[in-house]
């Protein structure tokens, strides 16, 4: 049954949609960052492991390089994790807003088949009372016994 929220109903729907969709995109750059962070993770311990060997191998330039690309990497996580519970917030709200409109729908659909349900009833009654009417005023037929 078609009622008046449900534009409404479409709208938001779509709104979460885009929000949900918004948080997976995020949460894939989220886990590309923490790969890269793991990388280079690795990479630094791997060359202090070199450098403990061999005093020789230590790259000062390369250590700085690799670890002002892990702040950045760490400052990027943080900069998506807060969009991404940003946009958590938005999805919530925009969730409680279209259940508010399904509940608004519902309560449309219930009311108008209790409507339809009470003027079947009326109809009924009215066929029943006309019916009654008609044989009250109906001449008796003294063949029945009835009175005359």
């Amino acid at each position: 049954m078609k009622t008046p929220y449900d534009a409404a109903l479409r709208l938001r729907q779509r709104e979460l949609d885009e929000v949900v969709n918004a948080i997976n995109a995020e949460a894939g750059a989220l886990g590309a960052v923490e790969e890269e962070r793991a990388r280079v993770a690795a990479a630094l311990r791997e060359e202090a492991d070199l450098a403990a060997a061999d005093l020789t191998l230590v790259s000062p330039g390369w250590q700085q390089r690799m670890r002002g690309a892990r702040q950045a990497l760490t400052a990027r996580q943080r900069e998506l994790e807060g969009r991404i519970d940003r946009l958590r917030t938005s999805a919530a709200d925009a969730y409680g807003v279209l259940r508010g409109i399904e509940t608004a729908a519902d309560g449309f659909r219930a009311e108008a088949r209790r409507s339809e349900a009470v003027a079947e009833q009326s109809a009924s009654d009215d066929r029943s009372a006309t019916v009654f009417v008609r044989s009250a005023r109906a001449p008796r037929d003294p063949g029945r016994g009835g009175v005359s």
